[in-house]
């Protein structure tokens, strides 16, 4: 899109939700809670998923937001798989020392228009 395009446009024209999540994970299983605009999750190991669009969208325009859910103290990470044309979403969650734990999150997945 030309810079120039952009004027006269909202904030709100400037960005696009193209995912939001609930993800529980207990006992080693994971579903969605509410969900719109993934298309599934899976478990590989403890405290390591992986969450696929329902489309495929260019790495370079996406920010992703993730956050556990809780008041568990622990740093979870989210990084996209891949490059160019891409719908995989790789989330890492660590307790406090560093050890994968399993643990709910709220994921959410823009899409800037530039």
């Amino acid at each position: 899109m030309d810079p120039d395009s952009l004027q006269g446009m909202s904030d709100h024209d400037k960005v696009e939700l193209i995912a939001i999540a609930q993800v529980q994970v207990v006992a080693g299983v994971i579903t969605f809670r509410s969900n719109h605009g993934f298309d599934a999750a899976t478990r590989g190991s403890p405290g390591l998923y992986e969450l696929r669009l329902d489309h495929t969208h260019d790495d370079h325009k996406l920010v992703i937001q993730v956050t556990r859910k809780g008041t568990t103290p622990g740093e979870i990470q989210a990084e996209i798989q891949g490059s160019g044309d891409v719908d995989r979403i790789l989330i890492t969650n660590c307790d406090t020392g560093g050890i994968p734990a399993d643990t709910s999150f709220f994921i959410t997945v823009w899409r800037v228009r530039s």
